[in-house]
């Protein structure tokens, strides 16, 4: 990447800002639902789940810390996958990231703030009422983000400070009432009933990598990158494991009547009607929070593919005064109001987990790449311990994960890579053509 080009953006982010974005994407809408899902399919074994993905994730972040440490320019997974691979293989990342996962994640996240709305004010049922949400939360984030990553993250730290901290107080409350009993198993659960449940909890720990695409913004990336994003990571396993270890250990049984509210249940149990006003009020949080630093973040992987020229230049186009990609910010921002609008998401969510892990798989090839090219070892970049070895057996993981996909989304997956391998080299014709 250019660096007189890169030079527009400001490095004004420092360690705990990416240590917020990894809690504020990844403790998101999930974990208000995922409780019951994972043990109406594992029962008392859930925790096992939790295990598996953290390690999986765990062993993912040392492997994007060494990469991330290695490479300073804006784009994260983005810019990882084309300097080890080139261009063919970087633009297909960063479409299938920030459209594959980052417009299809901000349409489910936009609508569930409708659907949480309206259970306070039934108006929000309606689509007038949802689309002007839309626009309202949308245009709040998009004015932030046009006027400067500084500014937008003053919003991102303060949603993310209320809904872990709420969190962690029911946690700290709930242990109270946990009950021995409904954390006692025996036995370990079936292998393709760990991997079901296991592509199910991997939703709520994705997103959290994002957070490296700004390293063009970070003060010292090749230190706070990495740091920033294993801490992070390790948060969002505490925060979950300790979390679903009260829930279970409170509702027990009682998680597989109320699938589609765990948390709210466990509040009410709690501390009555009350508790549960207050954890449906930090869903709300948490799922704007969340939405926040998802839409912030992937205008970064438009703008790294577009100063690159795989995509048209007018998204690395700076704003004059604030110095940010502007018109990539506005591009995604109409394209999230239609996509959200047009609820079609709701069938193809599954392949934001599918994208997800595609990319995923693309970052850890990069890392054995860079690995096996370097002859000398360099005092600057960090070196994940044993990195081999949490290489392959992250790969392996996500290999695994992937398949338990059904075979439709495995074939949509295959379908949209192969599109945009030839729209890859539609676009290269065109060039030649142009010129």
């Amino acid at each position: 990447m250019s660096q007189i080009k890169e030079e527009g953006l400001k490095r004004e982010l420092g360690i705990w800002d990416v240590i917020t974005n990894v809690l504020s994407i990844s403790i998101g809408s999930g974990i208000f639902l995922l409780p019951a899902l994972v043990y109406a399919i594992l029962g008392h074994a859930s925790i096992l789940a939790y295990l598996l993905c953290g390690l999986i994730f765990l062993c993912l972040g040392l492997c994007f810390g060494e990469v991330s440490s290695r490479i300073e320019d804006t784009g994260g997974v983005y810019v990882y996958i084309e300097r080890a691979f080139g261009p063919l293989a970087g633009f297909v990342a960063n479409i299938l990231y920030w459209f594959g996962v980052g417009v299809m994640a901000c349409g489910a996240l936009l609508n569930a703030l409708a659907d949480i709305a309206a259970s306070f004010f039934p108006i929000f049922e309606t689509f007038g009422a949802r689309l002007t949400l839309f626009s309202l939360i949308l245009g709040i984030i998009t004015f932030l983000s046009i006027k400067g990553i500084k500014d937008s993250m003053i919003l991102i730290r303060t949603l993310t400070f209320l809904k872990v901290t709420a969190l962690v107080g029911l946690v700290i409350f709930g242990f109270s009432f946990v009950d021995q009993v409904n954390l006692s198993w025996e036995g370990w659960p079936k292998f393709n009933q760990l991997g079901e449940a296991s592509l199910l909890l991997i939703f709520a720990f994705l997103g959290g990598e994002l957070s490296l695409s700004v390293s063009g913004e970070l003060k010292n990336p090749k230190r706070t990158a990495p740091l920033g994003f294993i801490i992070g990571i390790i948060g969002v396993v505490l925060v979950f494991c300790s979390l679903h270890l009260v829930v279970q250990g409170v509702l027990g049984e009682a998680l597989i009547a109320n699938q589609e509210a765990p948390l709210a249940q466990l509040a009410k149990t709690i501390s009555g009607d009350v508790g549960f006003t207050l954890i449906l009020i930090v869903s709300f949080i948490a799922v704007w929070s969340t939405f926040s630093s998802i839409f912030l973040l992937k205008s970064r992987i438009l703008f790294a593919a577009s100063v690159d020229g795989l995509l048209p230049d007018i998204f690395s186009k700076l704003h004059p005064k604030y110095g940010t990609p502007v018109f990539g910010i506005l591009f995604l921002a109409v394209l999230d109001l239609v996509f959200a609008a047009s609820g079609s998401f709701r069938y193809l969510l599954i392949l934001v987990t599918a994208a997800s892990i595609v990319v995923y798989v693309g970052v850890i090839l990069a890392f054995f790449k860079f690995r096996i090219k370097e002859k000398v070892r360099s005092e600057k970049v960090f070196y994940a311990p044993a990195g081999y070895v949490l290489g392959s057996f992250a790969l392996v993981a996500l290999g695994w994960i992937f398949f338990q996909l059904g075979s439709n989304e495995l074939l949509a997956c295959l379908v949209f890579i192969l599109s945009l391998i030839g729209l890859f080299y539609l676009s290269k014709f065109v060039k030649k053509r142009i010129n």
